[in-house]
């Protein structure tokens, strides 16, 4: 296709979208479309958005577009308001059925062109016996195609498709569930609230892991705490100016009546915002079960297909994972294996001092991405003082689970480790990395993070 010639299609396209935006009675003639028949994808996600608009009934306008839109944070990849309001000059409804037919027909002819190259590149014989099946099928206008293959994602859409997106870099993962398992009281809710807080702000979780977009909203629902004491952790982590600008907003056991994650005005809510569930088991509706885990794992992803950025949960481990030394997605999520199956991460803690609220974290699951190592962060007195969890032991310096429970269980303490101490603090400030301490004074790397935490 030539470059005046594309230019030709992309203004049809133009054209056709404006004419929506102009007359939505037009909405049905649209039904042999897909999105995989416009050729820029800031036209598919208009196109997307419009659709989802007309299939729950709600009005289609510039207006209304202009705002779904930024809600989903989509606005900017789509040209922004100016672009789209700029459609509104392009089309003539008399003239829509024609648009439609010339989109469609440039479509196929992108497939049909795109079939040719890979049959000069297909080597065996089944292959290019099927390949040439399908472009006969497009000569034949597609009839045969549409039969099942729209059922199915095209070789366009799995060759364009974007590598996995994450809000937090490495940390939480954008159209995913994210879990975070530990045993109750150790620091699932302050974890949480500490991601709320980087979502929010921007910057670094825990010091380490870059916010790579802000949120523009956070829902966090904790239907099994009062609104008096999260209000005080909302306190404790700076979270009250947030809520007074209209970007987090919260729901505690105080609030009347009950809310399920299907309720519609809640779909409406998580449109383009980040989602946080305190604790997952209190908003599932039935056992923890595979049928349960079933109803809920649906649930969730009703708010993933609402528009959902990103959706995280708490989630109680059983009891004996405070016997454990090793972490695993087993030991670590309580309830049926169905649970974890669906998760894109998780992330399991468990406290291993209660005074300073030394928690050691690692992952035990990570779709489509390589985790980091383990790492430990502590909460007191940091939080108290500035609201921030601090990064004692990076990842690759603190060791294993083992080594932090082993040590509490009675393993001999560190010869003469207050002079350690001081000599591990005076390398520390002279620039030395944990390695060359650990070198230096003849202990592990996660030895030279309890040094330097004075535990």
């Amino acid at each position: 296709m030539t470059t005046s010639l594309s230019d030709a299609v992309q203004q049809t396209e133009r054209a056709l979208l404006g004419s929506l935006l102009v007359d939505a009675s037009l909405w049905p003639l649209t039904e042999a479309l897909g999105l995989e028949d416009f050729s820029l994808d800031s036209h598919r996600r208009i196109f997307s958005r419009m659709a989802a608009m007309f299939e729950e009934q709600r009005p289609v306008d510039i207006v209304t577009l202009t705002l779904e839109l930024a809600q989903a944070n989509q606005l900017q990849a789509c040209g922004d308001s100016a672009y789209l309001t700029s459609l509104l000059d392009q089309g003539l409804s008399a003239n829509f059925a024609a648009y439609v037919r010339q989109v469609s027909d440039a479509a196929r002819e992108r497939r049909y062109n795109r079939l040719c190259e890979r049959l000069v590149d297909a080597t065996e014989t089944d292959a290019r016996i099927e390949i040439l099946q399908r472009m006969q099928d497009e000569l034949s206008g597609g009839t045969n195609q549409q039969d099942w293959r729209a059922l199915f994602h095209s070789y366009d859409d799995v060759i364009n498709a974007p590598p996995a997106r994450f809000a937090i870099d490495g940390f939480l993962q954008e159209e995913g569930i994210t879990l975070i398992g530990g045993l109750a009281g150790h620091g699932k809710t302050l974890c949480m609230l500490a991601m709320v807080r980087a979502l929010l702000e921007g910057g670094k979780l825990f010091h380490h892991f870059d916010v790579v977009a802000k949120a523009e909203r956070v829902i966090y629902l904790i239907p099994e705490a009062g609104l008096g004491p999260f209000s005080a952790r909302l306190r404790t982590f700076h979270l009250h100016e947030h809520i007074q600008a209209g970007r987090l907003f919260c729901r505690t056991l105080s609030a009347q009546g009950q809310l399920s994650l299907t309720d519609p005005r809640l779909l409406e809510a998580v449109k383009g915002a980040d989602v946080f569930l305190d604790t997952a088991i209190r908003i599932m509706d039935g056992a923890e079960d595979a049928e349960g885990s079933k109803i809920f794992a649906d649930a969730l992803f009703s708010l993933q297909r609402a528009g959902a950025r990103t959706i995280c949960g708490a989630h109680h481990s059983p009891k004996s994972f405070g016997k454990d030394n090793f972490m695993t997605l087993e030991n670590v999520l309580r309830g049926s294996g169905d649970i974890g199956a669906m998760l894109a991460t998780c992330w399991g803690l468990s406290q291993i001092d209660a005074t300073s609220n030394r928690i050691f974290v690692q992952n035990v699951k990570a779709r489509d991405f390589s985790a980091c190592e383990p790492f430990i962060i502590q909460g007191r007195p940091s939080i108290d003082q500035t609201g921030y969890f601090e990064l004692t032991e990076p990842p690759q310096f603190a060791g294993e689970l083992s080594d932090h429970k082993d040590r509490k269980a009675g393993r001999p303490e560190i010869a003469d480790k207050q002079g350690k101490v001081t000599q591990a603090r005076e390398m520390k400030a002279q620039g030395l990395s944990y390695r060359d301490i650990a070198q230096a004074l003849g202990i592990s790397k996660s030895k030279v993070g309890q040094l330097l935490a004075g535990t």
